[in-house]
């Protein structure tokens, strides 16, 4: 499995039964999906770059919290996602939340991007 998917299978196990890896589904509304951007961010240390995206449901501002919980989740995270995963050194948020705006439901939706450092 990759990294995404891992971090996407934690995710469902923190109140997020259908967040997905690689793709934002359009349903449910309230939603969060997890991306690679980045193989390395470092020369020496093994690391990847991701962006999870949490989608608000129409006319709410859940996403918002959904994100900022997600970020508390997230930063500064040490284990394993899971019995299988590798074992995360420390996973950072490099950039604090933000919103890249509406859909034509107006669902909003917010973006954070995290580094995660892997044995």
């Amino acid at each position: 499995m990759e990294l995404t998917e891992y971090i996407a299978a934690y995710l469902r196990g923190y109140g997020f039964p259908h967040a997905a890896a690689g793709q934002l589904p359009a349903a449910p509304d309230r939603n969060a999906a997890v991306f690679a951007t980045g193989l390395r961010a470092r020369q020496d240390i093994e690391s990847s770059r991701f962006q999870i995206l949490v989608r608000s449901s129409p006319g709410n501002n859940d996403g918002l919290n959904d994100a900022m919980y997600i970020a508390d989740l997230l930063d500064d995270y040490q284990g394993c996602l899971s019995p299988d995963s590798p074992y995360i050194q420390r996973i950072e948020l490099t950039n604090g939340v933000a919103s890249i705006g509406a859909d034509e439901s107006g669902r909003t939706t917010y973006s954070l991007n995290f580094v995660a450092f892997v044995c």
